[in-house]
């Protein structure tokens, strides 16, 4: 390569899209399973599946695409089980298009990929346009692209690919109107949309708007008045919208996280874990401030904050074993890291004027050569989330949280279709991956679905910390009363099914759990004679 590409940043971020472009592609593929052809799937296919919560999204987005409503089971109650509302709309396209369900998953992927692309291009230009320095954006877009937790949750499917792009073009988009003194309702108006794909980033349109007031004082009555109206026109129809389809005004996965618990044992674990993310050098971009305390840097930092306060609010995420930023922090961490980026770029010269001011002899060179170690060794102690296991994951050694069991559940799904009629009711705890590849009528044990278990109080005994979405549960009433045909899986406290279980069950060994299920003796729905035949 000729010397001067080498030491062209534009040259050097050319080569990180086309890394990273090969990068999801592998880890994309790492998720995805391969089930070979046996008595109960006719050929050997690779299906392509998203993270457990999110193939909730995709059944109800295949069965809009069908005609039948947003609904988890066709003919069934309206609830909304998710809190994605344009993400599955946008799912919906996928199934319209009557792509292979083998395959569906593997375009929401790929967009989320795609996202993270166009967010990498962004996190330059905002960090060339905060430090002047072109090689700052090419180390931010590194961090970015290759941050282990922010692919888990874009590359599995969820929607924070596309709401990080969003976040990282307001606050771009934003300096720019600050550094040129003008006003524009343009970062309003993309918040503002985003709140559609998750309600809750009307914390980030809240965060801004209180900052241009604060800040923007020429244009100050423009901020307060014109924010509140644009964030009521998003917010105000989408409660309308809910109240008349679902008849809530709120999404059931609210009321099940959020409800039934101690609001300061939930802030005090989200502050326990904003704690672990910032002990582990996640606190370092905090560093920038040593060196500059402009309004450009405060955005960002307030930005990053305000999702972090939210965090802490909301308790965390029910995945935080994970370590290193949950999905809330995952949206801003592009703003995190053009920090981080910064406040490097700032100590390095800070380091070169100490060395002229001491009179030493001038070692770019070993300057230079200190960044860079620097910088990879904080890039790997960032993936470093959960120890090594992280490491293997980043990698691309291991598949990602949780996708090694995915060819496990597909085959799950296979079984459960060749066993059981069309109309038969399935109850179990992980509500994804076996619904989407099985059309059944399904019971969803930990209430994502069904806004009885929703509503009750969450169970603080069995659990040690605190893990919305999946704290509660009432066997009497989803095996007891509803009586499913299968019970494929149980949740915690297994024994507490049992009496509900003993009577009107059989145990059936079921190949792909390598466990036995329940299946309800008699029932017309299972087709016994496929299970005596082997």
């Amino acid at each position: 390569m000729n010397r001067s590409l080498l030491r062209s940043p534009r040259a050097w971020f050319a080569l990180i899209l086309v890394a990273y472009a090969l990068y999801a592609g592998a880890f994309i593929f790492k998720t995805s399973a391969l089930v070979e052809q046996s008595s109960y799937v006719p050929q050997t296919k690779r299906y392509f599946v998203l993270f457990d919560d999110m193939m909730i999204s995709m059944r109800y987005a295949r069965h809009l695409a069908e005609g039948q409503g947003l609904v988890w089971n066709p003919g069934g109650p309206r609830v909304e089980g998710f809190t994605n509302p344009l993400w599955v709309g946008y799912m919906a396209i996928f199934h319209w298009l009557g792509i292979d369900e083998a395959l569906t998953s593997l375009c929401v992927q790929v967009s989320g990929a795609l996202f993270i692309l166009l967010t990498l291009i962004v996190v330059r230009r905002l960090a060339d346009l905060l430090t002047g320095d072109p090689w700052a954006g090419v180390g931010a877009a590194i961090f970015t692209g290759f941050y282990l937790p922010l692919n888990t949750w874009s590359l599995q499917g969820t929607e924070v690919s596309v709401l990080a792009l969003a976040l990282t073009v307001v606050a771009w988009w934003t300096l720019r109107l600050l550094r040129a003194g003008r006003f524009s309702a343009g970062p309003y108006l993309l918040l503002g949309a985003t709140t559609w794909v998750r309600p809750d980033m009307a914390v980030p349109f809240a965060a801004l708007a209180l900052f241009l007031a604060l800040q923007d004082r020429p244009h100050r009555a423009r901020h307060v008045l014109l924010a509140p109206l644009i964030l009521a026109a998003f917010l105000v129809p989408q409660f309308l919208w809910r109240r008349w389809y679902f008849g809530e005004w709120l999404p059931n996965t609210y009321t099940l996280k959020m409800a039934g618990y101690p609001l300061v044992k939930r802030v005090t674990h989200g502050y326990e874990i904003a704690t672990r993310f910032l002990v582990h050098w996640g606190a370092l971009p905090l560093g920038v401030l040593v060196f500059r305390r402009d309004r450009f840097v405060r955005l960002l930092l307030w930005l990053f904050a305000a999702q972090m306060l939210y965090s802490i609010y909301v308790g965390g995420d029910a995945w935080e074993h994970y370590g290193g930023a949950n999905r809330y922090l995952s949206v801003a961490i592009p703003l995190w890291f053009v920090l981080l980026w910064a406040m490097l770029r700032a100590a390095y010269h800070a380091l070169a004027r100490s060395a002229r001011t001491l009179a030493l002899p001038p070692k770019p060179a070993a300057l230079r050569a200190g960044l860079l170690v620097s910088g990879l060794y904080l890039l790997v102690t960032f993936n470093y989330t959960y120890g090594t296991g992280a490491l293997k994951e980043w990698l691309l050694l291991e598949p990602s949280l949780y996708a090694g069991e995915n060819k496990a559940k597909v085959q799950q799904a296979l079984l459960l279709e060749a066993l059981t009629t069309p109309d038969a009711t399935i109850a179990l705890a992980g509500v994804g991956i076996v619904p989407y590849f099985a059309e059944r009528t399904y019971i969803d044990l930990l209430g994502k679905t069904d806004p009885v278990i929703a509503r009750l109080p969450m169970d603080q005994t069995i659990i040690p910390e605190f893990k919305p979405g999946h704290m509660k549960w009432d066997y009497a009433y989803s095996i007891g009363t509803l009586k499913p045909d299968v019970v494929l899986e149980l949740w915690v406290k297994p024994e507490d099914a049992g009496p509900y279980l003993d009577a009107d069950y059989e145990m059936i060994w079921f190949p792909p759990k390598k466990a036995n299920v329940w299946m309800r003796k008699g029932s017309p729905r299972i087709l016994w004679e496929r299970i005596w035949g082997g």
